[in-house]
């Protein structure tokens, strides 16, 4: 017969407290385990330390095997990270639940700033209009208005800008790509966090305590909800990283075939007009 969760073995012997005492043991508590400690300001930038020393408790077994069932994929390539994130919530305790990943979602929150930050750079350059200015003053002799009121621009004197603008590019992409790893790293660790937090409502979910069940959905959620801005940011970023490296590109071109023919036409028509 398959254990119920919480299993934990035999029955405990009977009580020798009086009548008016606990009539048995109570709701997803462990013999001999202590109580979690109260969370502080100190305690809460530390790592948890686990309550069990290894696998080998009913809950955590049941933990695992039922991740491996649900979660094949994520328990193949993080066993042994979950194993440890079991030991930690296991036996599931308010505190722990309210309290659950609060150091990775800190962290994330963090990392979310310089990939913002670098959004808003990119944006800020405004290199598609440099190069789309640029480009216009290679496309014919502006007409009559433009003649009077406008002195004509010489694509030569794009040359600074453009390359500053190519050199700012260029370090985006690399600040953009460790940055990019860290947040994707951050938001693996609290999808596992997630998950560990998923199988256990799957084992409590018939517990009569009803603050600690709303409590476990209240918590998912808001890891789901700091996940999926993980991802959104990434996928931001890898578009800005896209346009930046399509820049660069037309840059190049811009500044090492464009102007030398332009510079060589114009040495040409020079020649002519000298001939004639």
């Amino acid at each position: 017969m398959t254990p119920k969760a919480f299993d934990f073995g035999d029955e405990p012997a009977p009580s020798s407290e009086p009548p008016g005492g606990s009539a048995g043991p109570r709701a997803f508590d462990f013999d001999d385990v202590p109580a979690a400690p109260a969370a502080s300001a100190l305690t809460r930038k530390t790592v948890a330390r686990p309550l069990f020393d290894s696998e080998d408790h009913p809950a955590v077994r049941d933990a695992l095997a039922t991740a491996h069932a649900g979660y094949p994929a994520q328990f193949a390539r993080s066993e042994q990270r979950l194993a440890t994130l079991f030991r930690r919530i296991l036996p599931v305790r308010l505190a722990l639940v309210t309290e659950w990943a609060e150091a990775p979602l800190m962290e994330q929150a963090a990392l979310l700033q310089p990939i913002t930050d670098l959004v808003l750079k990119f944006t800020q350059m405004g290199v598609p209009a440099q190069l789309e200015a640029a480009l216009e003053t290679t496309r014919g002799s502006p007409g009559m208005f433009g003649r009077l009121f406008r002195r004509p621009t010489s694509p030569a004197e794009y040359r600074p800008l453009l390359t500053s603008s190519r050199a700012q590019l260029v370090q985006l992409l690399a600040d953009s790509e460790g940055a990019m790893r860290e947040l994707e790293a951050s938001a693996h660790e609290l999808g596992l966090h997630l998950l560990a937090l998923a199988v256990v409502s799957t084992l409590v979910e018939d517990a009569p305590d009803a603050v600690l069940v709303d409590a476990l959905v209240q918590r998912r959620t808001l890891i789901q909800q700091a996940v999926r801005q993980a991802e959104l940011s990434v996928l931001q970023m890898q578009q800005v990283r896209q346009q930046a490296a399509d820049l660069i590109g037309q840059i190049s071109s811009f500044l090492t075939v464009t102007l030398p023919a332009l510079g060589m036409a114009q040495a040409q028509g020079t020649g002519e007009r000298g001939r004639s």
